[in-house]
């Protein structure tokens, strides 16, 4: 199969992973998890395995490790630290809707780094495919402006910035490590600050029921072990501006399995914005794959 018709499909299903984990974050404050525990618990974890499997299967990396340069994963785990907790505190000022909108502005800012450092050019059909990607994603998370504060918008802004550093150190990692060992990296350097963060605020208490542990066991295992992996190995195939639009289809898995699953409705116009997000990523990659 084609190596970039495989990544868009990797990206793909590591949007869908990722698009679990709000629903997920549901089951676990319900059973007594705080923010602090579930986001901390979700990369730690993910840790664990990802370092299982690397002692089982890529145990030569540890022999390798003086010659990594670890200052990428590590600006890339931090960065990703940083950027969880400005977007959880985003939803605490301004409408859930109007907080994913500013964080998905993460894809015009890969989109302007890409072509600041690294000379990527998008055609006009590629930025036209951004645009209703956007405006798709505005549909589907149903944006409220009643609920409007300027340091929310100034963090929802910070969150898609420092999001955007994510990826695009999450790149530059690929050219160095191969993808799982990378997630691995990135995971591990996400863990630890945010463990630092919720101990030095009192936060982090890890007092919760089993439904809240088996919760935040599976959002490590698909949220950010599956995700996370599929992301970085589809994104070594896709390339970061390519990638960012395609995971735009974890708000969408967001949006319909909390109809499914938390018994909360999708309007007509949810769905219009589900087909219209659909046209805007379909514009980029074909933009991409004939640049």
């Amino acid at each position: 199969m084609n190596r970039y018709i495989v990544g868009v499909f990797l990206v793909i299903v590591s949007g869908v992973c990722y698009g679990f984990s709000p629903i997920l974050a549901v089951y676990a404050y319900r059973g007594g998890a705080s923010v602090a525990d579930y986001v901390f618990l979700r990369y730690g974890i993910a840790s664990l395995f990802y370092l299982l499997y690397i002692l089982i299967y890529k145990r030569s990396i540890f022999k390798a490790l003086g010659r990594i340069k670890l200052a990428l994963p590590l600006m890339a785990g931090s960065s990703q630290a940083v950027s969880t907790y400005l977007y959880m505190s985003t939803v605490k000022s301004i409408s859930a809707g109007l907080a994913a909108i500013l964080f998905y502005t993460y894809i015009v800012w890969v989109a302007v780094w890409g072509f600041v450092f690294k000379k990527e050019r998008l055609k006009i059909k590629g930025i036209a495919g951004i645009a209703l990607a956007l405006t798709g994603l505005a549909l589907v998370v149903g944006v409220s402006w009643g609920k409007i504060s300027t340091i929310g918008i100034f963090m929802g802004q910070a969150a898609a910035l420092v999001c955007s550093a994510v990826v695009m150190a999450s790149n530059e990692t690929l050219k160095q490590l191969e993808p799982v060992v990378a997630s691995a990296f990135i995971s591990f350097f996400t863990a630890i600050p945010l463990f630092l963060l919720g101990s030095a605020t009192g936060a982090l208490h890890l007092q919760m029921s089993l439904t809240a542990w088996l919760a935040a066991i599976a959002s490590a295992i698909i949220s950010c072990n599956f995700a996370l992996f599929a992301f970085m190995a589809g994104m070594e195939r896709v390339g970061s501006t390519t990638a960012s639009v395609l995971c735009t289809a974890e708000p969408v898995t967001a949006v319909v399995f909390s109809a499914l699953l938390l018994s909360e409705k999708m309007t007509a116009l949810q769905m219009l914005g589900g087909m219209v997000l659909l046209i805007g990523a379909v514009l980029v990659v074909t933009a991409k794959k004939e640049s």
